[in-house]
């Protein structure tokens, strides 16, 4: 606060535009206000997180400055807002990327005789674009069907004035109207470009109709080749349109679908227009070093991505609370010059629509960022939550698997670098505890796997960090198992203690209402804050520990199922370990065996027919 130049109280209670500067007077963030004293004040609430939001507790320490512009409205300082974005590109607001891989169409309707081309880059050029396609043969299949449906010119600007008297042979193709050589006015060369429009945009219905009435002029005008091949493009798009009824939207609306994937400051937006009711190629946008929240980052580019010249659909579907939504509606309204409306679904064909919508985020994401990328993201995260003095580079999570006691074991499963290492993966066959007894079980593991690390056993070390499914509870009970195998657990304040020693957490599910798993450590009674349900830090955890009881499972029941046939085939004479052992392994499991005919067990090495006919009869008993 001290290195504030700022007088916060000095600041007026007028609704406006606030600007964070930095050391440098470098714009950090630019929001805006009802109450722009209020508002500002927020950041400072607290110390440690601001006033809640992700990115504050790396903002507030960088801001040296406070600059505010006064509005006359809410409305006007969202609009104020949004272009000192677009002018300054503030590190903690959301910079609008797009995903510039894929090919998109351009249409320059500002242009008197326009053209549709490829491109790569989205412009600010009053030119409308269509796309990204997410495959490039798509993109060139659309193009190939405009040029056969609509007749645009396709020559470049240098061609299309070099025949100004003649035209060259698209025109007797019928794939040019001419405009080059006088053959068809502006006015109807308009026409076309408001078809070719249709079609990009997905309108099929609408078009079809336009087609057909022209199809009818150049009948009636004896240009029956026109018109045969006006039919021929009625049927390629209805044919087209017959393919798309498994991606339509019973509600016929015209619509625009955002979702969202984020891990951390990673994330991936979707969008997916729906035109006519039919879904059209989605849209990706990119973000790393994202500070901002989800409905801040939607909200952000429902805002940036519609012009007059990309209009916005009467309706705008989102995946979170988008702040000001009918503000930011009512802007997009006199944009498009009718009512849009930005709603959040809950049930229904809105909701299956997200979810789609979320489902092209998350393949956009796992595309764009690697698992390496990702699994650092959430160590950072884990350090930060935990205040770890360095990367968890090494975490172990343990977890006990029993039925009623019978069968233990205790399953480590060891995450190196964000990732699982199959290598450290260790499953203890419990021998001294009788009966379920979680405390003595977790004992045991412990003194076994601690007395390798503490001989020095090579590729036995000790854990960044050890982690246990359970909460207070059972997280003193392996506090006091560690001490009295002799390794000390280090406490919130982050002090080593002499010897050996681990950071300890407990990860518990929550409880009815609760959003979230909880993370408790060693020597402190409240649950760790920091960490959202959305959280990489979280997912990393729960992964742990999901994947600690899998493990265990699955070695509790292999037991489970050899002591079953152990069991079952002690009575029969003739019956060692080695022709048990033999048994499983040939079959599989007891229920196998249960069903398998005399023949079929005769055929394991070593059994022969007497004691197949012996383990048949043993095994159908009572059955």
């Amino acid at each position: 606060m001290s290195k504030l130049k700022t007088d916060l109280d000095g600041l007026p209670t007028s609704p406006g535009v606030y600007l964070m500067k930095g050391a440098r007077g470098e714009v950090l963030y630019v929001g805006k206000a009802v109450d722009l004293r209020a508002r500002v004040k927020q950041y400072w609430a607290n110390q440690e997180r601001g006033d809640g939001r992700f990115h504050v507790a790396f903002l507030v320490p960088r801001i040296r400055e406070v600059e505010v512009q006064v509005t006359a409205s809410e409305r006007e300082a969202l609009i104020l807002e949004n272009t000192l974005i677009k002018r300054f590109q503030p590190r903690y607001n959301v910079k609008l990327k797009d995903d510039k891989t894929w090919l998109s169409l351009r249409l320059p309707v500002q242009d008197p005789w326009p053209r549709v081309t490829l491109v790569r880059r989205w412009k600010d050029d009053g030119a409308r674009y269509y796309g990204p396609y997410l495959d490039e043969v798509n993109a060139r299949q659309v193009l190939k069907l405009l040029t056969r449906t609509v007749p645009l010119r396709t020559c470049s600007d240098a061609v299309f004035k070099a025949h100004s008297v003649r035209p060259c042979i698209e025109y007797q193709m019928g794939r040019c109207a001419a405009p080059c050589a006088g053959i068809v006015d502006q006015g109807g060369y308009a026409q076309l470009v408001d078809e070719a429009k249709l079609l990009l945009e997905g309108r099929n219905k609408e078009l079809v109709k336009r087609l057909g009435d022209r199809m009818q002029s150049e009948a009636e005008a004896l240009r029956y080749e026109g018109a045969a091949r006006i039919r021929d493009g009625i049927r390629l798009i209805e044919r087209i349109g017959e393919r798309q009824v498994a991606q339509k939207d019973p509600g016929q609306k015209d619509r625009d679908v955002y979702g969202l994937h984020r891990v951390g400051e990673l994330a991936a937006v979707a969008l997916v227009p729906i035109r006519e009711g039919r879904m059209q190629h989605a849209r990706a946008f990119l973000f790393r070093d994202l500070a901002e929240e989800d409905g801040e980052l939607i909200g952000r580019l429902v805002s940036q991505l519609y012009s007059p010249t990309v209009p916005p659909p009467p309706e705008i579907l989102v995946p979170c609370a988008v702040p000001d939504a009918e503000l930011r509606a009512e802007l997009l309204g006199e944009v498009a010059g009718r009512k849009v409306a930005i709603r959040q679904p809950q049930r229904g064909d809105g909701k299956r629509l997200l979810d789609i919508a979320l489902e092209n985020a998350k393949v956009r994401f796992q595309a764009a960022h690697s698992k390496t990328e990702r699994a650092e993201q959430a160590l950072l995260a884990l350090k930060k939550a935990l205040r770890l003095p360095t990367l968890p580079r090494l975490i172990e999570c343990y977890d006990n698997s029993n039925i009623q006691g019978t069968d233990p074991v205790g399953a480590m499963v060891t995450f190196r670098d964000g990732r699982p290492w199959k290598t450290g993966y260790r499953i203890f066959r419990i021998r001294t505890v009788v009966g379920s007894d979680d405390y003595a079980t977790m004992r045991e593991v412990l003194s076994r796997r601690f007395k390798r690390a503490l001989d020095g056993a090579e590729g036995w070390e000790l854990p960044d960090l050890l982690v246990i499914d359970g909460g207070r509870g059972q997280l003193s009970m392996v506090e006091a198992a560690c001490r009295d195998c002799g390794v000390a657990v280090i406490g919130p304040d982050g002090e080593v203690p002499d010897g050996p020693s681990i950071r300890l957490i407990g990860i518990a599910k929550p409880r009815e209402g609760e959003p979230s798993d909880k993370i408790y450590e060693a020597g402190r009674a409240n649950p760790v804050g920091g960490l959202r349900p959305n959280s990489p830090a979280l997912h990393l955890l729960q992964q742990a520990r999901d994947e600690a009881h899998r493990f265990g499972v699955l070695h509790h029941r292999k037991q489970r199922k050899k002591r079953t046939l152990t069991s079952e085939l002690d009575g029969v004479t003739g019956i060692g370990a080695v022709l048990r052992k033999r048994l499983l392994t040939h079959f599989g499991s007891v229920s196998r065996l249960r069903k398998a005919t005399v023949e079929d067990i005769a055929a394991v090495p070593g059994v022969g027919g007497t004691r197949a006919e012996r383990i048949h009869e043993a095994m159908t008993k009572g059955t």
